[in-house]
């Protein structure tokens, strides 16, 4: 909670792990954050766009939530130009999208303090793959930093701001999902006081502009700036250190892996040596070596990809020490760990048995989840997504169906079956440029406003100057829903006690050449349908900017103003026809079995029910 993130320096407090990552860039007196909201990272920017306000009076900073991870990086790098500290935050898949300024930047090199989030999802909790962004800092040729605790997730962002500052270096401050979403008990440090003061441009085009001849002349300054970095990394006791006792088995762990190993050496009742690796790049090549030049043997235990495991067998061939890892089947190769799967790998490399059999608990859970009734991922009781879906369906269901990223991506379950493909973000209507060459079907594409503005625009353009030719519905509820309610371009809010702008999306659409432009409410059926058929004959790209805000904010708002939220219900008139649960879904229709109801917990009031049913079966709850 905010109140205990702002506590005063000295307190201990219980904190998320993106609380933590707050404070920690409260205390090291950013300047400039920018994000754009990604599971698992957003609560960053929650936080400290909450913060912002709470301490304008005594320490000023500027927090925006951009329109993309590549404006939001590049918004940080102009605060780093100018001296001063800037940040960003987006989770893996954004750093994608960012990688044209990272490489380029890396070249310029920080001025103030530069960091960037790129927080990892193991498992894909909530993401479309499991990349691992240690990458990044290698062929970028940046540092990268990964915090093991919530503690360290605070502590290591005012570190990470003295590195890139030391260094000149950009920093990726690596986490992952179960840190994020983690939360420990954390000590508060000092929040300076302190004014958001502009400077005078200083130009510096020798290094700031990066042309092939600049180019040519920076790069061998970076790889002499790695070859520092790694020294320093070596020596750095407060990122990496090794812990335990002697023996000629030992283990390396990074990041929240360590939490893990550490733990797993403790149930096996063993005293061996542990490094701790925060830096995995550049990797403290002379602190590894110390540390396997000593061992028979060495187990390396971290999450996705064996980034350290490659390092450290190149290091460790000139010792002839064995290294157990993933490429050899000790560790897994994907998903998330935890205790007991590294446990297994550990013991497995000490030829010992493990305190838990991970293979038989794993049988017992998975028989204990299948008694549980199945309960799939739906949209919320009066979404208008559901509604456009349910339209769509109706209309070109048949059709080629693109779709992007967003909790509208639900679209691809039963009943609607309306999303035939999602790739990335503004992947929809990009593709669609293509498919339109190739196939005899008609096109509709859905993406939500929040991606709308975030990287379909070049594609729509795009579409419209080859003359492709589709239908493109913005499923627009004000708001980045999927994420936490996050404002976008779309829609006006304060932020740090400045009103945003509202930009239309209709109006972007006529801008870049779109003819066919209409705003629609999905919850009008008919209507809905009738723009549809519409649209799917228009020779050209066709806009539809389905607007209707998300329920949950909807009902919030309604509650907020004391409109009494009339819940609906299934009338004798019934004929068990089950078009309302085969055709259309909502969490508040229930079909028990024996008759269709409505509860009205759920039921959000929003009546689009009664247009499904053909009976008229379905009608205001009387009070």
């Amino acid at each position: 909670m905010l109140r205990d993130v702002l506590k005063e320096a000295g307190e201990k407090v219980f904190l998320l792990g993106n609380e933590a990552i707050a404070r920690g860039a409260l205390e090291a007196g950013i300047d400039v954050y920018a994000a754009y909201p990604g599971t698992p990272s957003s609560e960053i920017g929650v936080t400290l766009q909450q913060a912002c306000d709470y301490l304008k009076d005594r320490m000023e900073y500027y927090m925006e939530w951009s329109v993309n991870e590549k404006v939001a990086f590049e918004v940080a790098v102009g605060a780093s130009l100018a001296g001063k500290r800037g940040m960003c935050g987006m989770k893996h898949v954004g750093v994608n999208v960012a990688a044209d300024a990272l490489f380029s930047f890396s070249y310029v090199g920080a001025r103030g303090g530069f960091v960037c989030v790129t927080a990892d999802d193991p498992f894909m909790h909530s993401s479309q793959n499991e990349q691992d962004n240690r990458w990044y800092g290698k062929a970028a040729k940046v540092p990268v930093i990964e915090p093991s605790t919530v503690q360290e997730a605070k502590d290591y962002v005012k570190l990470a701001f003295e590195v890139s500052e030391k260094f000149n270096a950009p920093v990726l401050f690596r986490t992952v999902t179960r840190l994020n979403h983690g939360s420990g008990v954390v000590e508060l440090g000092e929040i300076p006081e302190k004014k958001l003061e502009k400077v005078d441009w200083e130009k510096h085009p020798e290094t700031d502009v990066v042309v092939p001849a600049v180019a040519r002349k920076l790069k061998p300054k970076v790889i002499e700036r790695l070859r520092k970095l790694e020294e320093y990394f070596s020596k750095a006791k407060e990122f990496n250190w090794v812990e335990g006792g002697d023996g000629k088995a030992g283990v390396i762990a990074s990041g929240l892996s360590y939490v893990y190993a550490k733990e797993a050496i403790k149930r096996l009742g063993k005293d061996i040596p542990l490094l701790k690796l925060s830096t995995t790049h550049p990797l403290p090549a002379k602190l590894i070596e110390d540390f396997v030049s000593n061992l028979d043997k060495v187990a390396v235990v971290e999450e996705l990809d064996p980034f350290v495991e490659l390092h450290v067998k190149a290091i460790a061939k000139d010792y002839g020490v064995e290294v157990y890892g993933k490429e050899n089947g000790y560790f897994p190769m994907n998903y998330e760990y935890s205790v007991g799967v590294v446990e297994e790998g550990i013991a497995k490399m000490l030829g010992i048995s493990p305190t838990v059999n991970v293979q038989e608990k794993m049988e017992v859970l998975q028989k204990t989840m299948s008694l549980a009734p199945p309960r799939p991922p739906v949209l919320c009781p009066g979404c208008p997504h559901a509604a456009t879906f349910y339209a769509i369906k109706k209309v070109a269901g048949n059709e080629c169906l693109p779709s992007d990223i967003g909790c509208y991506t639900l679209g691809v379950n039963k009943p609607f079956q309306t999303v035939d493909i999602t790739i990335c973000m503004g992947a929809s209507v990009g593709v669609p440029n293509g498919l339109y060459r190739v196939i005899n079907n008609k096109i509709v594409v859905t993406a939500g406003d929040s991606t709308f503005f975030h990287a379909t625009i070049p594609a729509l353009a795009n579409a419209v100057y080859n003359g492709a030719k589709f239908v493109y519905v913005v499923l627009d509820n004000l708001t980045t829903a999927m994420t936490g309610h996050q404002p976008h371009p779309g829609v006006s809010e304060r932020i740090c006690g400045v009103e945003k702008k509202r930009i239309l999306i209709e109006d972007v659409a006529k801008g870049v050449g779109v003819e066919f432009v209409e705003v629609v409410n999905p919850m009008n059926l008919k209507k809905m349908q009738e723009t549809l058929r519409r649209a799917l004959e228009h020779d050209g790209v066709a806009v539809i900017v389905a607007r209707q805000p998300c329920a949950i904010l909807w009902t919030r708002e309604r509650k907020r103003k004391g409109v009494k939220i009339r819940p609906f219900e299934v009338t004798e008139a019934c004929t068990l026809c089950l078009r309302c649960v085969s055709d259309f879904t909502c969490p508040a229709i229930i079909y028990d079995g024996e008759k269709v109801w409505i509860d009205e917990a759920l039921c959000a009031g929003c009546g689009f029910c009664v247009q499904v049913c053909p009976e008229k079966a379905i009608k205001v709850k009387k009070t």
